[in-house]
């Protein structure tokens, strides 16, 4: 009855704005009375905490559903539909947001819709559970998208990547560019050097001539 009625109530408002958190705690708040006192007027202790109640199953919980990892699921469905589906709405998206930018470089600007800003608050949790399969490398960024290894390159070459200058270049412009980034300052040798193999992976990558792919991990 929680899951198929309670939960899902109000699961239109959840996929279209991030519910602050006194109104989750208000709706697990008449969750949690329904779960032990039912219908009934007669108070009744709460023998499990709520939040075991809703683990999964498989790890001792019931099932019930976490309104607030459902409200965040649901608006990072948005950010998937939008790169990997195609649309009218995508294509007016793609229009007033995002102006030919990769979703991990915008940036909220004090003309965004309501809806807009919610769904840009959970960007950067959406952007840890998707990974991009490079292509052709234009919607792959150079420094900020695992493509090369496991981990992005700011990761792996933190100090390139604070001094580059265009630290949201995608891996398409920099073979455009043969490899020739500005940074704010001279490079070392052993910097250089650690640039240059940085340049040769690049250039020895095997692209191939279709759009990059986005995948869940």
């Amino acid at each position: 009855m929680i899951n198929a009625s309670l939960s899902n109530a109000f699961i239109y408002h959840m996929s279209m704005y991030l519910l602050p958190k006194t109104i989750t705690a208000t709706l697990d708040k008449q969750r949690r009375k329904f779960f032990w006192q039912g219908g009934g007027t007669k108070k009744k202790y709460h023998l499990v905490a709520w939040k075991t109640l809703c683990a999964s199953k498989a790890k001792g919980g019931l099932g019930i559903k976490d309104i607030a990892k459902m409200n965040i699921s649901l608006l990072c469905k948005w950010w998937w539909k939008l790169e990997t589906e195609n649309g009218l709405w995508q294509d007016l998206v793609e229009k007033k947001y995002l102006r030919g930018s990769p979703i991990s470089v915008v940036v909220h600007r004090p003309d965004d819709s309501p809806i807009w800003t919610d769904l840009l608050k959970i960007k950067e949790l959406y952007l840890r559970g998707r990974v991009i399969q490079t292509a052709d490398g234009k919607k792959t960024l150079l420094w900020k998208d695992a493509w090369i290894q496991n981990k992005p390159l700011c990761v792996l070459h933190p100090v390139l990547f604070d001094w580059c200058l265009d630290k949201n270049i995608t891996v398409h412009d920099v073979l455009e560019k043969n490899g020739r980034l500005d940074f704010d300052r001279w490079l070392p040798p052993s910097f250089f050097e650690e640039w240059m193999g940085i340049v040769n992976e690049a250039f020895s990558f095997n692209f191939i001539q279709q759009a990059d792919k986005i995948r869940w991990k």
